[in-house]
């Protein structure tokens, strides 16, 4: 769990490097991954609690390491299997939400600049292809498991369901599926949330209340539901307590925008 570092409202790395994926997308139509990389390191403020293996990446690229060598060379040369990549990764699936085999393509693309780990980059992917599911309105969970390569995130949302049979406490959710940083847990649990609740209200403070890595689990929970319910879901008092700086709340209501004009799409969320 990141403690907050500046107060009620504000914002981690999560939303940080969002903000930076989506302004990336933006400017080049695409996952561009040196373009990308520039604009994690123009946008990182260690103030908002990034991660360590995020750090050494980009202490890596600043030492002059490529963007395609750096993100193999942490973790013994694993990879990061954390879930650094899928709590930004919502703005690939608002972009692709229509051609949902570009949006898996776009999205191990963008997890690769930071992630290289199969855990890491599958996470990703099953976290945006499952946006772009709630946006189509399509089933979700059938979704994220179609797409999901490896055997630990298959499980994992296999687990996911069976949990679904009952009304289940955030204590049980996080004995079962786990809330901590790694991509495999807490993409369960974010999904899980938003399953397991039928309003946005519900589904975040229930992601939060799992402890652990609480708030990217939040965050990714709150994108899935949020696709799925719409932007009038979403409680206005939270909306105002939101920071608002120059890359703050209306900074991302219109990088929002911009990334629903091209394709159209048929969500409230995008309008």
């Amino acid at each position: 769990m990141v403690e907050a570092r500046r107060g009620r409202g504000t914002y981690t790395d999560d939303t940080q490097m969002m903000i930076a994926l989506a302004e990336s997308l933006i400017a080049q139509g695409r996952v561009d991954a040196d373009h990308l990389a520039r604009a994690f390191l123009d946008a990182y403020d260690a103030g908002r609690g990034y991660g360590s293996g995020t750090r050494r990446v980009f202490e890596l690229w600043r030492s002059g390491v490529s963007v395609a060598d750096a993100a193999g060379r942490v973790f013994n040369g694993q990879g990061s299997r954390g879930n650094g990549a899928a709590m930004r990764i919502a703005p690939i699936a608002v972009r692709f939400r229509d051609d949902p085999d570009r949006l898996c393509d776009e999205a191990a693309a963008s997890a690769r600049v930071t992630h290289t780990h199969t855990v890491g980059v599958d996470g990703a992917v099953v976290q945006a292809a499952t946006i772009g599911a709630a946006l189509r309105g399509e089933d979700i969970l059938r979704t994220g498991r179609s797409v999901a390569r490896t055997v630990e995130l298959r499980c994992a949302l296999d687990e996911v369901e069976g949990l679904l049979d009952r009304e289940r406490t955030p204590a049980e959710v996080s004995a079962h599926l786990g809330s901590s940083a790694d991509a495999c847990q807490s993409v369960a649990a974010a999904l899980y949330c938003t399953m397991a609740n039928d309003r946005f209200e519900a589904a975040v403070p229930f992601a939060v209340r799992l402890g652990g890595d609480t708030d990217t689990v939040a965050a990714m929970a709150g994108a899935v539901t949020g696709a799925r319910d719409g932007l009038g879901a979403i409680p206005t008092r939270w909306l105002e307590a939101l920071e608002d700086s120059h890359r703050g709340r209306s900074h991302v209501h219109s990088l929002a925008a911009d990334l629903c004009l091209s394709p159209p799409s048929r969500n409230i969320a995008c309008r």
